[in-house]
């Protein structure tokens, strides 16, 4: 009997030591955290993986024991998983809310970019019927912006230097002509978004702000999460401003910093600098 009720006081503890381990944090303790839509996702991952391990481990003790737990045992359980699972009902609404308030942003910035393409559109005296919506994606990027897979050729990245040092040198018209025939020779590079910032680059050195604006616009939406988007979002708002589209360019200006937040301090700030110029408020 000794043996036996020394066997059943072990497990006991073992068992409540098992029950307070999963009773986690207190009401105030519970993970309120705000995050992107990914970490709230692997958030709801990690508490199901929990929630699956405390009702695996519960459900083996009777099989494999022949034990009941204790009743306060139990009821620690019990509110650590209705914790986990109020929790689970939070993370859910706030990632509903989060996806909802993108989507409500991209509408929104697609509306207003389809103007400034309207207003490029009509100063170029183009088509204005045949512009189509304008879409956006990316924008809030925390790590590096190169798309997997692409491969550059030693050519295109010998063609577009070519270029490059041109318009450093000053040789806009062979720059230009350089990047035209980059873009033209290699039109799905992963380098056009770049091209297509120098092209923009020379023309705004040389006053012609119009297609300049045109090609910042263009790299933009080549690739709107590369390497480049930044600098050819900033420089379109500068453009924009040259063309007296002040309401455009502060609408462009403000976008470099809520697309961009994590880029380099120096663009987002040149973009800010801008901004306060146009005294866009």
């Amino acid at each position: 009997m000794r043996v036996k009720a020394s066997w059943q006081i072990g497990l006991g503890i073992a068992v409540v030591a098992l029950a307070l381990s999963v009773a986690g944090p207190t009401r105030s303790q519970i993970w309120t955290g705000a995050g992107s839509a990914d970490n709230l996702r692997y958030r709801l991952g990690v508490i199901d993986a929990e929630l699956a391990d405390i009702r695996a481990r519960l459900g083996e003790a009777p099989a494999t024991r022949g034990w009941r737990a204790p009743a306060a045992a139990g009821s620690d359980v019990t509110l650590r998983l209705d914790r986990l699972e109020a929790e689970i009902r939070l993370l859910t609404g706030k990632i509903e809310q989060m996806q909802f308030d993108q989507r409500t942003v991209a509408e929104d910035a697609a509306r207003r970019f389809g103007d400034i393409e309207f207003r490029l559109t009509e100063l170029e005296g183009g088509d204005i019927s045949a512009i189509a919506p304008v879409q956006l994606g990316g924008g809030q990027q925390t790590g590096p912006r190169v798309a997997a897979g692409q491969q550059v050729s030693i050519s295109e990245r010998g063609d577009l230097d070519r270029a490059i040092e041109d318009v450093k040198q000053g040789r806009f018209d062979i720059g230009e002509d350089r990047l035209r025939g980059f873009l033209t020779d290699y039109p799905g590079s992963p380098l056009k978004a770049e091209a297509l910032y120098l092209l923009g680059e020379s023309q705004f050195v040389r006053g012609a702000y119009q297609t300049a604006a045109r090609s910042y616009l263009d790299g933009y939406n080549t690739d709107r999460a590369g390497p480049a988007a930044a600098q050819n979002l900033y420089r379109l708002g500068v453009t924009l401003g040259r063309l007296g589209q002040v309401s455009e360019a502060c609408l462009t200006l403000r976008e470099v910093r809520t697309q961009f937040p994590n880029d380099p301090a120096d663009i987002l700030n040149a973009a800010d600098a801008e901004s306060n110029a146009l005294n866009c408020g």
